[in-house]
This record gives C-alpha cells, sequence and structure tokens, in this order.
C-alpha cells in the first residue's frame, strides 16, 4: 500500500500526508546516540601522586552519580545532606506502625527504557535482579470506561494504532483530529522545542489546536499530571519532549520496570556501599547554609575550615537558592561572581506541593483494582499504587494478615498544605470509595504520609531559563558545578534519568580539567520518529 493510501485508510487525511512530506527525512524512530568522551585517550584515575577532594551537596541520584564517576576515578568525595537519609526524591524511610516495621517509599517510581544512564549505574552496581518489567497502564475515570495502555508490538506505528484498536473509548477519528498536536511530538526536535513550545501551555496549545476532547482527558491530560505539576499551567514543550521520552522516541520507550523491594534495599543501599568501599564519606544530617568565595573560587562551607577542589551543588531549586543566599564573598571579583549565580537560579520555580498517602487496611480490594492505577478524575488523588502486590515486603504482609498497602499520590495539592498527618485519611475517605467500593467496611490498621515542596516547576517560561551543569564555570567560576533534575541538558532528559545525566556531567567536567578521562553518556535521540 501507498503511503498516501495507507495515511489515508487510518482516518487521518491530507493533514497527515502533508506533514509527513514536510518531514521526509525524519521518518522512522532514531536510536539512542552515545556522547563519547572529550579525552578518550586520556587516564582513567587520577595519579596516584595526586590529592583532590570534592565536595558533593546532595545526596540525591545527582549527587550519588557524581559521586559514582568521581571515586571510581580516585578522588576524595564527601557528600553531605541535610536529611539523615540518602535518596533525595527517591529516598525511603523505616517507620513502625501499628502494622509493623516498614520501609517507606518516598512515593512509586517507574523506570523507563530511556532512562539509558540510570541503566548504566544499575549494570555497574549488579542490582538488576530487583528491577522488573512493568509495560501497561491503567486508568480508571468518572467520564469514560476504564483503559489499559500498552505499548505493544514494539513496532512503530503499530504500538501506537494498537492503543487506539484496544480502547474502549476512542477510535481512529479521535486520534486523526488530534495530529494537529501530536505532530509536535512525532517530529519533535529538541534542539528548537523550548524556543517554540515554552511560550504556551500544554493545555492552551492543545485548544488553539482544537484536540479532540477524549484523547485529552484520556492520554493527554494524565501525562501532565503524573509530571507532579498541574497540567493546566504545564509547558507544552515539556509536555512535548515528555512524550517524547516516555512514549514515541523509539519503539521500546513506553517499557517500564519496577522495584521488587523498596528503593533503599533495591538501588540506594548497594549504591551507598559501593561508594564507601571506594573511600567516599557521608555526612548526612548535616546541612550547609552557604558557601565561602574567595579570588573567584568555592573555598568551602561557610564558617568551616575544610578546603575542596571543587564543590558540586547537587540540591534541588530551593536549597540551592538558600544556599547562594547564605554564601560569603571575600572580594569584588568573587562577590560579582556570586551576584550572577544567584541572578541565574533566581527565575527558577518549584511546583505545588504534594503528598504521598500510605494506608494499611484490614482487607484486600478487588482483582479489579490493580497493583499501578492512574485516577486523574478523582482528585485529589492522582495514582494509586497497590504495595502489597509491588514490593516484597508488603506482599509478605499481606499474605499473613490478608490485608493491603494501598499508597495514594495527592499532587498539586495546596489546599492539604497545614492539615494534621490525621486528617488526611477522613478527607480521602470518600474519594477512595468512589474508586474501590468495595473497600466501605475495610478498617484503617495504619498510615504514614509524606508532605514535599521541593519538586520542580514545569510551567511555562522555565525551560529557557534553566541553567547546565557548567553555567558556574561559564562566568569564571571555575569549580563550582550544579547537578539536580532542575538543570538543563543539550540531550532529552527528565526527571530521574536528568538528574544521573547531570550528576555525571559535573564529575565529567572535573575530570577533563584534571586530564582524567571521561565518562560516555548514552541518550535519547533528538528528533521524533515521524509519521510513519
Amino acid at each position: 500500500m501507498q503511503r498516501r493510501d495507507f495515511i489515508k485508510s487510518l482516518g487521518i487525511g491530507s493533514l497527515g500526508y502533508s506533514v509527513l512530506n514536510a518531514q521526509k527525512a525524519q521518518a522512522f524512530p532514531q536510536p539512542p546516540r552515545v556522547i563519547q568522551p572529550r579525552n578518550p585517550h586520556a587516564a582513567r584515575r587520577l595519579n596516584s601522586e595526586e590529592h583532590k577532594s570534592i565536595l558533593i551537596i546532595g545526596a540525591g541520584l545527582a549527587g550519588l552519580s557524581a559521586a559514582l564517576e568521581l571515586c571510581e576515578r580516585g578522588y576524595k568525595v564527601t557528600v553531605r545532606d541535610a536529611m539523615p537519609i540518602v535518596g533525595g526524591k527517591l529516598a525511603v524511610r523505616q517507620e513502625t506502625n501499628a502494622a509493623g516495621t516498614f520501609w517507606v517509599e518516598h512515593g512509586l517510581h517507574m523506570w523507563f527504557n530511556n532512562y539509558h544512564v540510570l541503566k548504566n549505574i544499575r549494570d555497574r552496581l549488579g542490582v538488576n535482579e530487583h528491577f522488573r518489567p512493568y509495560d501497561e497502564v491503567q486508568f480508571k475515570f468518572k467520564d469514560y470506561k476504564s483503559e489499559t495502555i500498552k505499548s505493544e508490538p514494539p513496532v512503530y506505528p503499530i504500538n501506537l494504532l494498537n492503543i487506539l484498536k484496544n480502547s474502549p473509548n476512542m477510535n481512529f477519528l479521535d486520534a486523526a483530529g488530534t495530529l494537529n498536536t501530536i505532530r509536535e511530538v512525532l517530529f519533535f526536535n529538541y534542539k528548537t522545542n523550548y524556543q517554540r513550545l515554552d511560550n504556551i501551555t500544554f493545555a492552551d496549545l492543545a485548544k488553539q489546536r482544537k484536540v479532540n476532547k477524549k484523547f485529552y482527558d484520556i492520554v493527554m491530560e494524565p501525562a501532565a499530571s503524573v509530571t507532579l505539576n498541574n497540567p493546566q499551567t504545564i509547558s507544552a514543550a515539556e509536555m512535548c519532549l515528555y512524550m517524547h521520552l516516555y512514549f514515541l522516541s523509539q519503539p521500546n520507550a513506553f517499557k517500564r520496570e519496577v522495584t521488587t523491594t523498596d528503593h533503599y534495599n533495591a538501588l540506594l543501599k548497594p549504591w551507598v556501599e559501593r561508594l564507601e568501599s571506594l573511600g567516599c564519606v557521608f555526612e548526612l544530617s548535616s546541612p550547609v547554609a552557604g558557601l565561602d568565595i574567595v579570588d573567584g573560587r568555592v573555598r568551602g562551607v561557610s564558617g568551616e575550615s575544610t578546603q575542596y577542589d571543587n564543590v558540586i551543588l547537587a540540591t534541588d531549586v530551593g536549597a540551592t537558592k538558600r544556599i547562594l543566599a547564605g554564601s560569603v564573598s571575600f572580594d569584588g571579583q568573587s562577590t560579582a561572581l556570586l551576584g550572577k549565580l544567584k541572578s541565574c537560579v533566581a527565575p527558577l520555580k518549584i511546583a505545588d506541593p504534594y503528598k504521598v498517602l500510605r494506608v494499611w487496611f484490614n482487607k484486600k480490594p478487588s482483582d479489579a483494582i490493580p497493583d499501578c492505577l492512574e485516577t486523574p478524575q478523582h482528585r485529589p488523588i492522582n495514582l494509586l499504587a497497590r504495595f502489597d502486590l509491588l514490593e516484597d515486603e508488603s506482599k509478605a504482609w499481606a499474605e499473613k494478615t490478608g490485608g493491603s498497602v494501598i499508597e495514594f499520590h495527592l499532587y498539586t495539592t495546596p489546599e492539604l498544605v497545614g492539615l494534621p498527618d490525621s486528617e488526611i485519611w477522613p478527607r480521602l475517605r470518600n474519594t477512595v470509595l468512589e474508586i474501590m467500593p468495595e473497600m466501605s467496611d475495610a478498617k484503617v490498621i495504619a498510615t504514614s504520609v509524606g508532605s514535599y515542596h521541593n519538586f520542580t516547576s514545569f510551567e511555562c517560561g522555565q525551560g529557557t531559563l534553566r541553567p547546565s551543569a557548567t553555567e558556574a564555570q561559564s562566568f569564571g567560576l571555575n569549580n563550582l558545578l550544579f547537578a539536580g533534575d532542575w538543570l538543563k541538558t543539550d540531550y532529552p532528559s527528565a526527571l530521574m534519568e536528568r538528574a544521573v545525566c547531570t550528576g555525571r556531567e559535573a564529575a565529567n567536567s572535573i575530570c577533563f580539567a584534571d586530564g582524567v578521562r571521561e565518562e560516555a553518556l548514552v541518550v535519547t535521540a533528538d528528533v521524533g520518529p515521524g509519521l510513519i
């Protein structure tokens, strides 16, 4: 069948054909690419006679990523964090309550196929046995029938057509009416994405392009809500990036994994143990109020005598601003540099606060409630996760007691700020019973609430303002690096993967300056797959 006839047979019509012809050079998924070291023939490690000390502030994924590269190359690394535990937004705390003692997550995390650097780190740590495939997502709506979205088989565009074919709510004509917007993803171009689309919300883009309401409600808005940002204010550029990374960039983009145990035992503990075996020192419950900047270099932590050759700020937006606000400069040059640093992070915002509620019940819901269920029309609950089906510890408890362990993700919930933890479950109970009416007679054995206000804002205009990992060096402050999911990269990345990528970039910058070989990065292709 000719391309023209095939497209018309899908109901896409002349618009699809014209878009395709305008983008002939971009007509199939592109494989990931490798950013090779700039110095491939340099020594792998520091000379044994060299002693270089590095302070990494922040023990989240970005800081741990930077530490791994530097420790393996012979640097003396100190990782410092204000929290008593490592992990940042992946942190896991141990709690004892009426149900027992448990490792409690910061929230359910999915590990996507395009998390190339994270996969490399997992391979190096030897922890892949703790991960298993999770290749479908289920949704429950108020206005539509329940949906299960899979991306199978891994052949583009058949995988996308199967989503429509298997949908009880949508058909090809619904998707055809959306092509005018999803062309931004089909023909995604990372190099121009922010310049073109960061000044408009994703919701407004959908309105302007007259996106089919079903398609928006069932596919697009839920995808926006799980970014922990308000779906009505998130940037169109950010959402097109996420859809590229997590759905369309390559045939297996939608494939994902979850851990079979909590993230501390699955990943963080082995990571810390590897770093400590390499001489890394962790200083937890140790906040940094500010930095001392002398003669155009960061000397160390304000009020402390220890000096470092390099400092990496692997902190979130709020903590980065606080540390820079508390920093001290000792000369005119340093004052100017500190001013530039503050100016570069000042416009960056934090997303609305969010909460994660975990509940131990004395009974199980029906089998119709899967291990993960997105509930975009049941605000303030965006997602529920059945840890009694996901992780070994909760599974064992559920098998022993006949109960269940269910986590409720409550994104962008400023209305819940200030409520005591004891009031969160009563506030949610009626909404939970709309989703799981069979739990009306269930008793709550225990609850655990995590309250957070640390997630990066992805609203309009933020993407074009983000600094890079090496931004301070461009000002002339050569021994300070940034790392974190709030930075920009020269290639598609987001969330956990951006954190570890920028951690590696920061480490690579230090290595390159010292004549030590950098670590390669495998990254997602810059362009979308085209139409067919």
